[in-house]
């Protein structure tokens, strides 16, 4: 799990390396809460949380209400006019919180700005805190949390060090601009630019055609090319997303010499001599619809997997029923863990999901762990933490990811499934239609996915794929046509019949 903000923010520390600008904002709130506006016990309330308390305030529909916080989200960034509806339901929502001593996600950066805007010796504390500011991840900065980067480490007196690369600049939708490359060079022109463009992780077919893809829209050289190029890259079709799902596991089979009796006894491997694990194995799918079929396919096999998304931890079905009974409990003389534990058995007798409850159980006793038991801090952390926090490359498993959640993160061998018009670019209607920053986010994000890989990489797609309630005769991307045909192979995969004759001999 990543690391908090909670310990470093002791008055010795001498620099302080931001993962998350969010956690940052909440440790300056909890630190002078009267002087932002807000009381002592303020916390910061889940997504779903929200979505119920202003569904019963507004007498709406769940989905209803949760479409309108995330467009209020985008009319207080000022990405979007709020028109009537929205301002009215902005109204209530900010009063529904007020009431609540809540505040929310967006908030943990907003009024930790306002506040050493309008305090100049709370910011000048702050500055003397940290004398040394470290951005990593910098292409995923929104304005606000440039301005509050810029309050922390002013360009007159700062020092300040950003690591990023905009051509991994992925959140656009969370109000992420790469712009701020250009921003930063111009409000601090003294600071010095060291461009790292050798890539040592890949093999240099991918890096080339990582490359071909990401400077389709670019006006320089991407990537150097250092390791050989051994091995092309694996593209595929499958009929369905079944036969995708399958193709995936069958390739897997084959790579490792066999994982399965199963496998051995169906003639899916050659019996070649296992040179990886399971955990040297990545499927990078665009949304986590797509990850079902995938979870079934590989349980099939006995295939073992973890799944992580980039979405937040208690939006999770399992984290949340826990979550519900947690808060429904009567207040207690009992620790933190011991309170969660009967949470996830009532979650588990609630909705008859026991390894779930379990599964959420395991995610929720570090955070009460890395909060000394304290019940308003793990609430806070639980606000804050996604499923990628939860990343442990030491566990046994497939990696199931979406290619949000795979940022940062290496394999040998990775898949990238549902390559196809509609979905890797994702857009509702025709392409040609999509806004064309949306589709270059997209496009990013596909570079993303390759560079993931070091040693093997599979591009995958399916002719045919149930996809929003139908199924759908599906195009490739528009992406695969700018990889040149020389950097890939086809492959086919093909189960081949059961030999009634073949007995496993077990010795």
């Amino acid at each position: 799990m990543r690391d908090r903000l909670h310990a470093m923010l002791g008055p010795d520390a001498g620099g302080i390396a931001v993962h998350t600008f969010h956690s940052l904002g909440l440790a300056i709130l909890r630190e002078h809460a009267a002087a932002a506006g807000l009381t002592s016990g303020f916390r910061v309330a889940g997504e779903a949380e929200r979505a119920a308390a202003l569904a019963a305030a507004l007498g709406l529909p769940r989905p209803r209400a949760e479409n309108l916080i995330r467009a209020i989200s985008k009319a207080e960034r000022g990405e979007a006019q709020p028109n009537g509806e929205i301002a009215a339901a902005r109204t209530a929502y900010r009063a529904m919180l007020a009431a609540d001593h809540w505040i929310d996600f967006d908030d943990l950066v907003s009024l930790a700005v306002r506040l050493l805007a309008d305090n100049a010796e709370i910011a000048a504390l702050y500055r003397a805190r940290f004398r040394f500011v470290c951005v990593d991840e910098f292409q995923d900065v929104d304005a606000r949390q440039y301005r509050l980067l810029t309050l922390l480490a002013p360009p007159a007196a700062g020092n300040l060090c950003v690591i990023g690369d905009p051509h991994q600049a992925i959140y656009g939708f969370r109000g992420a601009d790469a712009a701020c490359f250009e921003r930063f060079g111009s409000d601090y022109p003294g600071g010095a630019t060291i461009a790292l463009r050798r890539n040592y992780r890949s093999g240099g077919a991918i890096v080339a055609a990582s490359s071909q893809v990401i400077a389709a829209h670019a006006d320089e050289p991407i990537a150097e090319i250092v390791r050989e190029r051994r091995e092309r890259i694996t593209i595929h079709a499958a009929p369905s997303e079944r036969a995708e799902a399958e193709f995936v596991v069958i390739t897997i089979e084959q790579a490792i010499g066999g994982s399965s009796f199963f496998a051995i006894d169906s003639s899916r491997t050659g019996g070649r001599e296992a040179a990886l694990s399971f955990t040297d194995f990545a499927v990078l799918y665009r949304t986590d619809a797509q990850a079902a079929v995938l979870c079934e396919a590989l349980a099939r096999s006995g295939i073992p997997f973890r799944r992580h998304s980039h979405a937040a931890l208690a939006q999770e079905p399992s984290v949340r029923a826990v979550l519900e009974a947690y808060a429904a409990m009567a207040p207690a003389d009992i620790d933190l863990p011991t309170r969660l534990r009967q949470s996830a058995a009532r979650a588990a007798a609630d909705t008859g999901e026991a390894a779930a409850a379990e599964r959420a159980l395991e995610l929720l006793l570090p955070l009460a762990e890395s909060c000394g038991g304290d019940p308003a801090r793990f609430l806070d952390a639980v606000a804050l933490a996604s499923g990628a926090d939860f990343w442990d490359e030491r566990a046994e498993g497939v990696a199931l990811l979406t290619l949000h959640a795979a940022k940062g993160l290496e394999f040998a061998c990775v898949f990238i499934v549902g390559l196809e018009d509609g979905v890797l670019p994702l857009h509702w209607g025709k392409a040609e239609d999509a806004a064309p920053e949306e589709l270059a986010e997209e496009r990013r994000l596909f570079y993303v996915g390759m560079t993931r890989a070091k040693d093997r990489l599979v591009l995958s797609r399916a002719l045919k794929r149930l996809w929003r309630g139908r199924v759908h005769t599906q195009r490739p991307s528009p992406f695969l046509g700018d990889i040149e045909s020389e950097l890939l192979k086809e492959q086919r995969a093909e189960l081949r019949r059961r030999r009634e004759d073949r007995q496993l001999k077990l010795l």
